[in-house]
């Protein structure tokens, strides 16, 4: 009996010894490529593999799987009404790529009067990951991804889990785990499928509803039954809306609802189309992943006459062109040119009519010229709306140089000649026709960036329309906006309501500058947005220069009655200001560094110290001028910025620009008591900080850097997302 027994375990230990020695031989042999199931309340997350080992250069498809308990649901990417997306941020060795997520067909889930879209019972997000081609051999490889989702029933809850996955590096290409293999198949056939090539999809708003139109390009019937459109991106349909639809000759044309704020229609609308087709074998279910083009509402030359909702759009946007004269960025402007078409006409007998048409004819040109533009970027993928100038930090810079400088010349700082201060621009130095419509060309630069009443319903469906429904409506704006001034001068009898020239017309000149330097402010605001409080105190030096070299032109170039003192005057004046101007364009232009920090907070800082990672703290403020010039010189750096990244040294910024009592106590601790002060903290958490000098030079921050011990393969990066720096 013990005989029997010890020959059974002495069989029972060679088995094993076998199985490890086999799994040693072939790593492919293994169990299944699966990590540790992970759990919130209501959902199981699993970190998958297709195969059980790597290859180098060869993608391997991996999958998160996640198992919700009955009555509790995840979302899809477009989570509908409620919810949020399912997340996976990858964390891979360097070389790693992780593809997007590869979603499978969700259900419609209606909560009454609510509805989403998402999944219940079991669903693989699917996910392709291809390691770098020089990956050595022989190593096991941990691919980790943090999970993050919201299961819902009754309530919602957010659950996230941290999946690790360790695989072996093989020569040849891993083999497809058999536990697996009919998981990931069932798993990709629940991904929707691409539609017949013969189908063309077209997408429009019309009315307040998405229309999407399906329609076969074979010139067959329509055979789908009960569709329904769930776009990709939120905010686009009403989705508890019925989503009705009426067939066409070869195609059908699917109306859904949109909400009253939707978002602006891309110009390739991805989604799902889920209906019912039906066949001479019978009714099938279908899900096609949709790539609809945006196309204009449809609308005939033939249809012109008889369309309503045209004529309205273009009455709309003659109104709105009007109203934009009111616009405090137009009306100086505006105001300062009908003083003196008006004077210059009674001073030519009655030539202010042709001057009015000049005036008129330099406006419609130029909002046409913008029409242009606009739609030929649009239509070359750009994402672009009225007033896109504004996103151009330099266009942006120029135009507060203009307003800046004819603020100056209203003010009486200077003048190009005696009519520029009357005309408000440089155009109005050109004599005769050209100078009005120069005029023209400058009122519609100042109201370019700005909008008003009713214009948002007409560039709104202007936008949407072909090129030549788009140049009537932009053509009806620049008309509302010159035909105050073209009815003034084309109507004599008009222009004696207006009272004689005199002293009023300099002081009403004057008062219109302040109106134009709240529009200098208000552009002030706008560049600090596109370019942060380093660029606005960039321009604000640069219209220093600009306005000195102004007063230089005004003060001497057109007062001194000594011809050498006013050529040099006029030409160092010009010298200054386009310097200065040149500075400003270099600074606009340049690109914005994305800087490696990260925000100060104690609890941070004690973690990255608890995980023996190198901190620089930086304590700084805006208006400490040693700071700034510590970071242009040497923080800047950029072998300083790589020593940063190759010790794997965290920069972390306190910013005390107000004063903040955490940042304050943490410089107490330290024994200072203002800024600069820069401190670098070791690996060890043990060691004490050291404190450098308040000058920097980066022959200091090398040196220093360099006493560090390189970090080893597992320690974490240096970021490079901006937080912010002050």
């Amino acid at each position: 009996m013990v005989h029997l027994s010890t020959m059974k375990r002495g069989a029972w230990l060679f088995g094993l010894a076998l199985v490890v020695a086999f799994s040693a031989v072939d790593p492919s042999a293994s169990r299944a490529a699966e990590s540790l199931p992970a759990r919130s309340r209501h959902v199981e997350v699993v970190l998958l593999s297709e195969t059980n080992s790597l290859s180098p250069g060869v993608p391997v498809l991996m999958a998160v799987r996640l198992r919700m308990e009955k009555g509790w649901h995840t979302y899809w990417r477009n989570p509908g009404d409620a919810g949020s997306a399912t997340r996976i941020e990858w964390k891979l060795p360097e070389g790693f790529q992780a593809g997007p997520i590869q979603w499978p067909v969700p259900e419609v889930i209606s909560i009454p009067p609510l509805t989403s879209y998402g999944y219940e019972g079991e669903t693989w997000l699917l996910v392709s990951v291809t390691p770098p081609a020089s990956l050595p051999l022989g190593q096991t490889i941990a691919l980790s991804a943090k999970a993050s989702w919201v299961e819902c029933a009754q309530s919602c809850i957010p659950g996230s889990a941290d999946l690790v996955l360790v695989l072996p590096v093989v020569a040849a290409p891993g083999k497809i785990d058999p536990s697996l293999r009919v998981a990931f198949l069932q798993a990709r056939g629940a991904l929707p499928q691409a539609p017949p090539k013969t189908v063309q999809t077209n997408v429009w708003v019309e009315r307040g509803k998405l229309h999407l139109e399906l329609k076969s390009a074979e010139k067959k019937a329509a055979v789908l039954e009960a569709p329904r459109f769930l776009p990709a991106e939120e905010g686009l349909i009403v989705d508890s809306a019925p989503q009705t639809f009426r067939l066409k000759q070869f195609g059908i044309i699917l109306e859904i609802p949109q909400p009253p704020k939707a978002k602006p229609l891309p110009r390739k609308l991805g989604g799902l189309l889920l209906a019912q087709s039906t066949e001479w074998k019978g009714t099938r279910k279908i899900a096609w992943a949709l790539e609809a083009e945006q196309v204009p509402v449809p609308i005939s030359l033939r249809s012109l006459p008889a369309s309503r909702e045209l004529w309205l759009v273009l009455g709309f946007a003659f109104l709105g062109g009007m109203i934009l004269n009111l616009m405090p960025c137009v009306f100086p402007v505006l105001s300062l040119k009908v003083l003196h078409l008006v004077e210059r006409g009674r001073e030519e007998g009655g030539g202010s009519f042709s001057h009015g048409l000049a005036f008129l004819v330099g406006v419609v040109s130029s909002f046409l010229v913008l029409a242009t533009v606009l739609l030929s970027l649009r239509a070359r993928g750009a994402e672009l709306g009225w007033g896109f100038q504004l996103q151009s930090a330099p266009f942006v810079a120029l135009l507060i140089v203009l307003f800046f400088l004819v603020s100056l010349s209203l003010f009486g700082v200077f003048e190009f000649g005696a009519s520029f201060g009357r005309m408000g621009g440089v155009a109005d130095r050109v004599r005769g026709l050209w100078g009005s419509f120069g005029s023209g060309v400058l009122a519609t630069v100042v109201a370019s960036p700005c909008t008003a009443p009713f214009m948002g319903v007409a560039l709104g469906f202007a936008l949407a329309q072909p090129m030549w429904i788009a140049l009537l409506v932009f053509g009806a704006l620049g008309l509302g906006v010159a035909a105050p001034v073209f009815l003034l001068c084309a109507f004599p009898v008009l222009m004696q309501l207006l009272p004689r020239p005199g002293r009023w017309m300099e002081d009403f000149k004057q008062l219109l500058g302040f109106p134009m330097m709240a529009a200098v402010v208000w552009l002030l605001w706008v560049y600090g947005k596109l370019r942060g409080i380093d660029g606005v105190g960039s321009l604000l030096l640069a219209l220093v220069g600009v306005g000195f070299g102004a007063w230089l032109f005004g003060r001497y170039a057109n007062l001194s009655r000594i011809l050498p003192v006013r050529l040099v005057a006029g030409l160092v004046g010009v010298l200054v200001a386009g310097a200065a101007i040149g500075y400003l364009l270099r600074d606009a232009s340049s690109r914005r560094a994305e800087e490696p920090w990260t925000s100060y907070s104690a609890a941070r800082l004690n973690e990255l110290r608890s995980e023996r990672v190198p901190v620089f703290l930086d304590f700084t403020a805006s208006w400490c001028l040693t700071c700034k010039v510590n970071e242009r010189v040497a923080l800047n750096n950029p072998e300083v910025r790589k020593r940063f990244a190759d010790r794997g040294v965290v920069w972390m910024v306190a910013d005390w620009t107000n004063r903040d009592p955490a940042i304050t106590q943490a410089l107490t601790e330290l024994g200072r008591s203002g800024v600069p002060t820069y401190v670098l903290y070791g690996p060890d958490p043990q060691s004490e900080p050291k404190l450098l000098p308040e000058l920097l030079t980066p022959r200091i921050l090398l040196d220093e850097l360099d006493k560090l011990p390189s970090p080893g393969p597992g320690a974490p990066a240096l970021s490079s997302s901006p937080q912010g720096r002050p």
